[in-house]
């Protein structure tokens, strides 16, 4: 007589709780799935930390390498810089580090955004809120902000000390304002790109472009009437550079770089919401 073992497929305790996994993300609402994800920092937070581990699997210094990178990039630049647009080197460089390690922090957040469900091809698989990717995206890019933050405080203790005044404080509210945006930029690209492949490569292609008209090698000042209007104040990406690089600069962040990025936020939220509510239950069949 063949006694067969109990398969685990058949057991109805795991087979229902299996159901009720996959039946957990078709059934609550966005607003549950933004809020449960949201108090899961425990999850999200060890998500993040494991990306970045998984990307420098293997090497001798991490995520590091990613800050020499913008070491040798902001020195090889600012000699061009300094010739090019008539700056002091002691103001220039402390101007570009801070620049360029906001404009990365941004540009890849907005990058992995657009990738963020169609890499996870576990989605269908998946019994945690779709917001906890979103969540760890903006965590783990904030934390590579800190690790670039070497190149930037180097080369303020070599050129210009005198820019560590208690005005660095307010970085912290920047990148606040920076991590609630990047949530919903991920939401509402990974829906986007997820559905839309071809929109990634028109994402890129854009932040291209945006690298050269936002003041980030270039001082804004150097623009007016017209062309400072549209590639200085009303662009947005140059008022979340400007609120976490004006006080690493020893300055506060004018009041309508905050006013632009409260209306981002609003609008943003606003429509990401309305998107996330509508076509959340169709993420899993998209990817």
């Amino acid at each position: 007589m063949t006694v067969s073992s109990p398969s685990v497929n058949g057991d109805p305790k795991i087979a229902g709780a299996k159901s009720r996994g996959h039946l957990r993300l078709l059934v609550i609402t966005a607003s549950e799935d933004l809020l449960d994800g949201l108090r899961r920092y425990d999850l999200w937070g060890r998500v993040g930390f494991l990306d970045i581990k998984r990307r420098y699997r293997r090497t001798t210094i991490g995520p590091f390498w990613a800050t020499i990178s913008l070491a040798i990039f902001t020195a090889v630049m600012s000699s061009i810089g300094v010739g090019l647009w008539k700056q002091e080197p002691a103001e220039y460089m402390p101007f570009l580090a801070s620049g360029m390690m906001v404009w990365l922090m941004l540009s890849t957040m907005i990058t992995e955004g657009g990738n963020m469900f169609i890499s996870s091809q576990h989605l269908n698989r998946m019994r945690m809120d779709y917001s906890i990717l979103a969540y760890a995206l903006a965590w783990r890019n904030l934390v590579s902000f800190f690790h670039n933050l070497a190149v930037y405080l180097v080369i303020v203790a070599i050129f210009l000390p005198k820019l560590i005044t208690p005005t660095i404080l307010l970085v912290i509210p920047g990148l606040v304002l920076v991590a609630v945006n990047a949530v919903w930029v991920a939401l509402l690209l990974g829906m986007i790109c997820v559905r839309f492949r071809d929109v990634q490569q028109l994402i890129a292609t854009v932040l291209q472009i945006s690298l050269f008209v936002t003041p980030v090698f270039w001082p804004p000042h150097l623009l007016t009437g017209l062309t400072r209007l549209v590639f200085v104040d009303l662009n947005p990406l140059f008022a979340f550079i400007n609120v976490v690089r004006e006080p690493l600069l020893g300055k506060t962040p004018s009041l309508w770089s905050y006013l632009v990025i409260l209306v981002v936020t609003l609008v943003g939220w606003i429509a990401t919401f309305k998107v996330f509510s509508r076509y959340r239950k169709r993420i899993a069949f998209w990817v």
